[in-house]
């Protein structure tokens, strides 16, 4: 087997040698090749910006007559590139032989990554080069490769995500990489924004989540423990082509969250400790409404799958944790005594109000109920589950699907009832107490992250670096028009605008509407609307059926669907059964 790995991997490195050959660096920094629009790429630090670059220039052996806007130079001389911007080119000639090479060199300050293989849904070899702007390339490292994502991973998808497991050349074992000041980890994602107009909604709005959560329950005696994932802005190019911004970061497991790790003792019986899983589907398994049965063995259940520990590594399940707290969320549904009493056994409820408060706020329709980890420090101890978002690229009035104009449930007036169903975050807002505290939490957020020049300038100046370093004209120039975006123009700026317009709205709203003190607070079910939910409300509902007239009772539409009809009955009767 290790014999095969080296054939392959040698056969893999050979075939990339003679693109990395050709080798060109400014200053130390390795000028990437697109051939895609015969363009040098080369990452530098942004202090050059806006001056005059002195650099070294060390190009390959076989290049002769190589001149820069036509100054002839030799190999390791120093030339001046005149008034580094985002986007400015200098003209490259040489000869190869008798081949004249030309083609424009332009700088960014976003670290460049290089990926050279044939990659497909399964993991894949191939090398992965990291170009920083403050310092050397790491030079060409080994890896696994594979496309990563539901909806965006599907046939036809051109801008594809990348989960990159970095191994060594040698024996395949796994190796370690720190990039960007973040952990030394093996794993890595690239993430592309792919159906994103801003192309920064996952990464600011992830950031925005690590500013603002608290920290979860375990945490205070682990200072590294990270209920988010950090990344940073890169540009991708493919096998020598232009594949544009993404965004390079950690993916959320057992090290990011320092859970304790399982353990097998002297019988060979594992012992779980901490564990995570991860829904990714909308079922009401997923919604803990109404589960369905799971199956003996399984690593997934009804939209939701176990992460940590992997089965193949131990060849044992465990779900006694997430289990439990979903059949608890069902069993306490329109129970608010049940659901104050015992909510927080199964759940780090902190991390939930932030959670709610989170999502509300930037209308994360894709993280209510799916796109979420749960994490459990230690299962042998203490069952409680901590909430960890992904993938929040539906937020800020984004569509889930780019053909779609401005539907209304993107809207930045929705209001939180009429989407949330994810049913501990739902019931728990009907319990006075807590409901008090996700409110003042809102205020007290309200002076910080959630200032609305502040939340605005959050995304615009992610925007404002992709501008100014020239990656949004690259990012515009390669996949405007194209089928992942419905054959949709892109424009960061114009985008931008309407986000800005989208949030000064929604803190508008919430500010009125859902979080206001002096609100009357809306008690599902309740019909007439005089603070409890009786037969009194089956009966209005009768009268608002008969008559067609949805205005004669202030809160006719309990299942939020925009209609009155016998569902809405049921649902009260099941409110009032309990």
């Amino acid at each position: 087997m290790k014999i095969r790995f080296l054939f392959i991997l040698s056969l893999m490195l050979t075939c990339s040698t003679a693109a990395w050959s050709q080798s060109f660096s400014i200053g130390g920094h390795r000028a990437v090749q697109d051939t895609l629009n015969n363009m040098w790429l080369c990452s530098i630090p942004q202090i050059h910006f806006g001056n005059d670059l002195t650099a070294t220039v060390n190009f390959d052996t076989e290049w002769s007559n190589v001149a820069i806007d036509g100054n002839v130079i030799d190999n390791g001389e120093e030339y001046t590139f005149e008034g580094i911007s985002g986007g400015k080119d200098y003209v490259l000639t040489a000869y190869m032989g008798d081949s004249l090479i030309t083609g424009n060199i332009t700088f960014t300050w976003l670290p460049i990554v290089e990926l050279n293989g044939t990659f497909s849904n399964k993991y894949r070899y191939g090398t992965v080069v990291v170009n920083e702007p403050d310092s050397a390339s790491t030079g060409q490292l080994s890896a696994k490769v594979k496309w990563r994502g539901g909806a965006t991973n599907l046939a036809g998808k051109n801008k594809r995500n990348y989960h990159i497991k970095f191994i060594n050349a040698e024996d395949s074992t796994k190796e370690d990489h720190r990039f960007f000041g973040l952990r030394n980890d093996n794993s890595w994602i690239l993430d592309a924004g792919q159906m994103d107009f801003l192309r920064v909604r996952n990464r600011v709005s992830t950031d925005l989540w690590l500013d603002m959560a608290r920290r979860p329950w375990y945490a205070d005696s682990l200072p590294n423990a990270r209920n988010g994932s950090r990344g940073t802005m890169v540009e991708v190019i493919l096998n020598g082509e232009y594949r544009g911004i993404y965004n390079m970061c950690e993916p959320i497991d057992r090290k990011q969250l320092k859970l304790k790790r399982y353990e097998i003792d002297e019988n060979n019986k594992v012992i779980f400790h901490g564990q995570i899983w991860k829904t990714y589907a909308w079922t009401r398994t997923v919604t803990m409404s109404d589960p369905e049965p799971r199956a003996t063995g399984a690593t997934i259940w009804d939209g939701i799958e176990l992460k940590y520990p992997d089965r193949d590594e131990i060849n044992r399940v465990k779900w006694t944790a997430m289990e439990d707290a979903i059949w608890f969320a069902n069993r306490s549904n329109y129970n608010l005594e049940a659901c104050e009493d015992s909510m927080q056994y199964f759940f780090d409820i902190p991390i939930m109000q932030d959670y709610y408060l989170f999502i509300v706020a930037i209308q994360a329709l894709d993280n209510e109920s799916k796109n979420i980890y749960y994490a459990c420090y230690d299962t042998e101890d203490n069952n409680r589950l901590t909430m960890v978002p992904w993938d929040l690229d539906i937020c800020l009035g984004q569509n889930y699907a780019p053909n779609r104009n401005e539907p209304e449930q993107v809207k930045p007036t929705r209001h939180p009832n009429e989407w949330i169903n994810h049913l501990p975050m739902y019931n728990m807002m009907e319990v006075p107490s807590y409901r008090d505290e996700v409110i003042n939490r809102y205020w007290e957020l309200r002076k910080t992250v959630f200032n609305t020049d502040s939340l605005v300038n959050r995304y615009r100046s992610a925007v404002d670096e992709l501008e100014n370093c020239g990656a949004a004209t690259r990012e515009e120039n390669r996949w405007s028009r194209d089928t992942d975006l419905a054959r949709k123009k892109l424009d960061l700026s114009a985008e931008m605008d309407k986000v800005e317009d989208w949030i000064r709205q929604r803190m508008e709203y919430l500010d009125n509407y859902v979080f206001n003190r002096d609100e009357p607070h809306y008690i599902k079910g309740d019909v007439d609307g005089n603070g409890e939910v009786n037969i009194a409300d089956v009966n209005a509902l009768i009268d608002v059926i008969l008559s067609g007239n949805t205005d004669a009772y202030p809160n006719p539409d309990v299942d939020a669907n925009g209609e009155v009809n016998i569902n809405d009955i049921n649902e009260v009767l099941a409110i009032i059964l309990g």
